[in-house]
Parts: C-alpha cells; sequence; structure tokens
C-alpha cells in the first residue's frame, strides 16, 4: 500500500489504514518502547498507542505527522510508567530512565536508530533467500561463517559471497555511506 494511500484509508476509517500502520511501525516501536520499560508493558504502551491513533485518524494528513504521533506517544506513555508507583517497585534507579525519555537528544537518537532498523528489516526481506539467511545468521544469531557453513550445508566461501551480496544490496538500497553503515550493523537487536 503506498504511504499516501494508507493515511487517505486511515482518515476514512478504513481498517486497511490502521492495518498497514501498525505493519509499518509495530516491530519499530516495540524495539524502542523495550529500551525503557520491560517487553509486556513495552506491548501494552504500543498496542494502547495504536488505539490512539484510531481514535485520533482524521488528525494525521502525512506521514511525518503520523509518525511523531506514534514515537511521542510511545515515549511519554513510557514515561508514565516509570513515574508510576508499579514501576518504581521493579526499577531501581528511575531517575536515569526518566532523564534518558525526557532528554530530547537522547530520544531523538534512539528513534533514529529504531527507524534505520527498521528500514534494514524491510530491505532485509526483499534479498534472496540465501541471502537473508547468511545475513541473518552473520548479523542477528552472531554465527560464525564456520557455522553458518555447516548451519546451511554450504561451502565458506559461499557464506562469504552471500553476506557481501546481501550488504552490497543493503548499502545500495539504503544508501548508506560505510560509517553509517558500521553504526547501524552494531545497534543491539531486541
Amino acid at each position: 500500500m503506498e504511504r499516501s494511500d494508507l493515511i487517505r484509508d486511515l482518515q476514512a476509517g478504513k481498517e486497511a489504514g490502521l492495518t498497514a500502520v501498525f505493519r509499518l511501525y509495530n516491530r519499530s516501536l516495540l524495539y524502542f518502547s523495550q529500551q525503557f520499560v520491560p517487553q509486556e508493558v513495552g506491548e501494552e504502551i504500543v498496542a494502547d498507542t495504536f488505539l490512539k491513533v484510531w481514535e485520533l485518524r482524521d488528525r494525521f494528513n502525512t506521514m511525518d505527522r503520523l509518525r511523531a504521533f506514534l514515537y511521542i506517544a510511545t515515549k511519554n506513555a513510557c514515561l508514565n510508567y516509570l513515574r508510576s508507583p508499579h514501576a518504581k517497585r521493579s526499577v531501581e534507579n528511575i531517575s536515569e530512565f526518566e532523564d534518558s525519555l525526557t532528554e530530547d537528544t537522547d530520544t531523538l537518537t534512539k528513534i533514529v536508530q529504531t527507524e534505520l532498523i527498521r528500514q534494514i528489516y524491510e530491505e532485509v526481506a526483499k534479498l534472496p533467500h540465501k541471502q537473508r539467511e547468511v545475513f541473518s545468521l552473520t548479523y542477528l544469531d552472531d554465527l560464525s561463517v564456520e557455522e553458518i557453513s555447516g548451519k546451511l550445508k554450504i561451502s565458506p566461501s559461499a557464506v562469504y559471497i552471500n553476506r557481501s551480496r546481501a550488504l552490497n544490496y543493503l548499502r545500495s538500497s539504503l544508501k548508506l555511506d560505510d560509517s553509517l553503515w558500521i553504526w547501524a550493523l552494531l545497534l543491539p537487536v531486541c
């Protein structure tokens, strides 16, 4: 679905619009929220954020506004949770989390990281099957060339070739320079 169609469907109250927004941002928002709150709390917060999108759907006339709302609402809900009495019992240093969520530059960095990871996942899904497998086993499962070779029953040189092709495709499709690419691959993945 085109992004303009997504906004139009969302504003028109079509569930397909909300479903498309969910598919596009759910994983990113979960990753973002889980940097601050436990996984189950993050899942609840993200679900509530999508409910708010549905309730306020007529206010989103661009993808930028929608994306900003999703991250701001998720950030605020995480902060509210961290300030709640329930969280204070489970989080030892609440002020550290509050500071990281209220400091705009830190939050912006986390949003940029999350968006970059989302884009990488979208492009990885487009890779040919063998390249996608090698990429995932290398960068997500942190397996060695020998382990990948054994697991996929291919030669080590085939692992190197598939990994190289995958990286070249991702570099060109994402238009990343080498320093940004290295930074993206070193990000922790949830």
